[in-house]
């Protein structure tokens, strides 16, 4: 059964045939105008008449045209051909041309009782002819221009769908790059945890086997609410803390409101872990993490009264460079990510990114 409402044009394109026939008016006026104050001679009424008939009727066969140069296009080949056919259009364009404009002028000189002469047929028409093909031609190279325009366009959207695609992967590709790491850290603190309290060690396993499911859930997802990073990175710190039972401090700070902030996916956890293996190795000292909105930016601040560092650069291969580059791709020229040293000991490390409202 068809739809009644499939043969019915979209609102949208109604309107633009509205506003193209408008347009063929108003271009008419104008044309009609300029004839009045060139023609002192004739009645106001019939430079209108003779601009407006010819105006409408071009406007009329415009998208004949249209259709017939996606049949011929002017850039396609064999030449011969495509030149043979639009030589033959040109003559069909003008005759249907005269004839329109003679049609609507001798309509409209009828109606306040009077005859439009048009003059010698050959002549006028061979005069409406060279009008007509200089028309036809600059009707054909606008075709040409806005295909080349839409062309390039619908080039330039699909390069940058493709850049936003690549983005993407690599985006995953770093985000899964953490997981593997965490799961291998984990799994060997775990083993050495196992000799010294097997029920701590069952603990920490059961908070591995949460955090994973949890992963699993997200895996599809570059961005997550707050709420689920900070889940995260609880359940991770539970694990730490229980590996270090009595001598790690974790302390975590949320400004309130946060939590269905879209955030990216394992970006506080890769630092928690940097300030375990490298500034609190022996699993003593206190680490603290701290989540603010500034402005228009979420901030994170991870720090810790370890060891400290020597060097504030960011070295490749590390968590940390996974973070710069996955930070990098999100939020480019947007962001900021240091490293430095915390006095009177440890390190501090503070990123920030754009966030929506």
């Amino acid at each position: 059964m068809i739809d009644p409402r499939a043969a019915t044009p979209a609102p949208g394109i109604r309107y633009g045939w509205v506003l193209y026939a408008a347009l063929a008016v108003l271009f008419g006026l104008y044309l009609g105008i300029n004839a009045i104050i060139g023609n002192s001679r004739a009645e106001p009424w019939q430079p209108l008449v003779w601009e407006l008939s010819s105006s409408v009727v071009i406007f009329a066969l415009v998208p004949l045209i249209i259709r017939f140069e996606r049949r011929f296009r002017i850039d396609s080949r064999p030449r011969w051909r495509v030149i043979a056919a639009h030589a033959g259009a040109v003559v069909l364009f003008s005759a249907l041309h005269v004839a329109g404009i003679l049609i609507i002028r001798k309509s409209a000189y009828r109606l306040v009782g009077e005859h439009y002469n048009f003059g010698s047929l050959p002549i006028q028409a061979f005069y409406e002819f060279q009008k007509d093909l200089i028309t036809y031609l600059v009707i054909l190279v606008v075709i040409f221009a806005v295909r080349e325009f839409q062309v390039r366009r619908s080039g330039e959207l699909r390069a940058a769908e493709l850049s936003a695609e690549l983005s993407q992967a690599r985006l995953r590709h770093l985000t899964a790059q953490i997981e593997p790491h965490f799961l291998f850290n984990t799994l060997n603190a775990i083993s050495n945890r196992m000799h010294e309290d097997v029920e701590a060690a069952d603990r920490m396993i059961s908070e591995l086997g949460s955090l994973l499911r949890s992963a699993y859930e997200s895996d599809n997802h570059l961005l997550v609410p707050l709420e689920r990073e900070l889940q995260w990175l609880r359940g991770y710190a539970a694990m730490m803390t229980e590996r270090f039972r009595g001598q790690l401090s974790f302390e975590l700070t949320v400004a309130a409101g946060l939590d269905a902030i879209e955030v990216p996916r394992l970006l506080l956890q890769p630092l928690v872990e940097n300030a375990l293996t490298h500034g609190l190795s022996a699993g003593r000292g206190s680490l603290c993490v701290e989540v603010a909105r500034v402005g228009s930016q979420l901030q994170y601040t991870v720090s810790d009264d370890g060891i400290g560092i020597k060097d504030a650069e960011i070295k490749p291969g590390t968590g940390l460079s996974n973070v710069a580059r996955r930070l990098e791709l999100l939020f480019p020229g947007a962001h900021t990510f240091t490293l430095k040293a915390r006095q009177p000991r440890g390190t501090l490390v503070t990123l920030s990114f754009p966030v929506a409202s």
